[in-house]
């Protein structure tokens, strides 16, 4: 049975089908602390078949609270249905811990906020793909060595919607000088386009999650559940991240 996950954060909504071994609607929890002033934000919904018309069930009436790990507490209220906020900036190295009661259940999860690792140069490149000219944007940056790194990236074009491109870690990289390259081959970039490219520092957990979401894809004989940190009660993730932000006009 195939269900719709929406996974939301950051502002943005990323709509995932997932070939779930149990057809039975699961629990999905996605929260995020960042490092910008800012509405962290905690989801929660239930999946739901291919041919339900809506693509979450939203889920009301949770406790949603986050501990740093100097004992600070934030509280999160219900702004719509199963979006929780509470408005407050992360520390980067610090941990936090997200603790979630459903129906009298509680769900946690922990997460470390990385250091930040910033870009030196972003520009427009240009690549010829089966004979056709495509523009990128490219960026780069200094890997920090001896430190296990890992990273989202994801894109606004145009004032559009807030998309991922991708995920990477510096297995191949580690204390390298990086070149990325963000491109997404269902957007064709023009002269002329602004394009804001968000650098996620994230922790092995939520690399882990998106990495096995982006593996997946329509081509696979049987695709995978991410790996949840809530165990076997929930999917989902819970991620303190680093977050940079870099706007680019395309040449």
């Amino acid at each position: 049975m195939i269900a719709i996950v929406s996974l939301l954060g950051m502002g943005c909504e990323d709509v995932i089908e997932i070939d779930l071994q149990d057809a039975t609607p699961q629990l999905v929890i996605v929260g995020s602390v960042s490092n910008r002033l800012e509405d962290q934000e905690v989801t929660i919904s239930r999946t739901v078949t291919f041919d339900v018309d809506q693509p979450f069930d939203p889920v009301s009436g949770a406790e949603v609270t986050v501990l740093d790990g100097e004992g600070k507490s934030f509280v999160f209220a219900e702004r719509t249905p199963g979006r929780y906020t509470s408005r407050f900036k992360g520390v980067v190295r610090m941990d936090y811990q997200l603790r979630v009661r459903v129906d009298g259940t509680e769900f946690t999860a922990t997460s470390h906020m990385p250091d930040p690792v910033l870009v030196d140069s972003v520009g427009t490149g240009v690549r010829n793909i089966f004979d056709e000219e495509r523009k990128f944007i490219s960026i780069k940056y200094h890997d920090p060595e001896g430190v296990p790194n890992y990273y989202r990236y994801l894109w606004r074009v145009n004032n559009g919607p807030l998309q991922m491109v991708r995920v990477a870690n510096d297995k191949f990289n580690d204390g390298k000088y990086v070149s990325e390259d963000v491109s997404d081959f269902d957007t064709e970039l023009v002269a002329g386009d602004s394009v804001s490219v968000w650098m996620q520092c994230i922790d092995k957990a939520t690399f882990d999650f998106w990495n096995v979401v982006q593996s997946n894809n329509p081509g696979a004989a049987a695709p995978a559940n991410p790996p949840s940190v809530f165990g076997q009660g929930a999917l989902g993730y819970f991620s303190a991240q680093a977050v940079a932000e870099y706007l680019i006009t395309v040449q």
